[in-house]
């Protein structure tokens, strides 16, 4: 999908708003007057869901300002989460976070609701470790023991939203990674091992800010809000088989929890 791009809408323009005088200093500084028309043009949708911003120094430009009083403006924005940067690519006005259900079962492409655009995986690491100390007493192994360790980053039309480290105990699925390279889903390779179903056992959420490693993975500032989410899924009888821990940028998704019986 092409980046969609700033525009003028009924006879204005981001370059409009920006040309508007300033108040006084004294009665709001203007890095946070810069801060609000942003707002306003973002809220009013003069600047589209997707938008990709003009750079740093043209937008200096336009509103007359030094880079340093733009960058705090666009700072305040990219934390508070309306804005997105991407390293090497520029600076995005988010889209409407994206409704993911967690539900059993399901595929993380079908969690997507209604997202209407295209979702992909790249598989960033496939190996066999020992157990990390949460994994190790969830299946019940020793230090000795190994798991299958999978890193994995999803992207919304070419665009990384999501990234995940799975482990799996490595004694339930002896043929993973041939089954992995072949059918590319964890879920097949469920099915394919005598594993027709499985449920959510347990889902944990909390906000904090991105590491340095996940802002790179993820393509956004280091110090961006984020959302951390640990899963554990079972089996039908109850065992575990894979303990999951994922980081969501803070605005671009909400969680949907659905019951069994929907």
């Amino acid at each position: 999908m092409a980046e969609a791009s700033v525009a003028p809408r009924g006879g204005s323009s981001l370059l409009a708003l920006a040309q508007r005088p300033y108040e006084a200093r004294a009665l709001r500084p203007i890095w946070l007057q810069i801060y609000d028309r942003l707002s306003e043009a973002i809220d009013s949708g003069l600047v589209a869901q997707g938008a990709k911003l003009p750079g740093e120094v043209q937008l200096a430009e336009m509103f007359r300002v030094n880079r340093v009083t733009m960058r705090r403006a666009l700072a305040l924005h990219q934390s508070e989460g309306k804005l997105q940067a991407r390293k090497g690519v520029g600076i995005f006005v988010r889209q409407t976070p994206r409704a993911f259900v967690i539900q059993n079962d399901m595929r993380f492409s079908d969690s997507l609701i209604g997202c209407g655009q295209d979702v992909t995986t790249r598989t960033l690491r496939l190996e066999r470790a020992a157990p990390g100390p949460e994994a190790a007493r969830l299946f019940g192994l020793s230090p000795r023991d190994r798991v299958i360790v999978l890193h994995r980053m999803r992207l919304l039309d070419g665009a990384p939203i999501y990234f995940t480290r799975k482990e799996l105990p490595a004694h339930r699925f002896p043929d993973f990674e041939r089954l992995y390279e072949r059918l590319q889903s964890v879920s097949a390779v469920y099915k394919a091992s005598g594993i027709p179903w499985f449920r959510r056992a347990e889902t944990r959420v909390r906000g904090g800010l991105a590491t340095p490693d996940e802002a790179e993975i993820l393509g956004i500032n280091a110090k961006t809000p984020v959302q951390h989410v640990t899963a554990i899924n079972r089996t039908a009888d109850g065992a575990a088989i894979e303990y999951n821990r994922g980081c969501w940028a803070m605005a671009s998704v909400e969680f949907v929890f659905v019951s069994p019986e929907g």
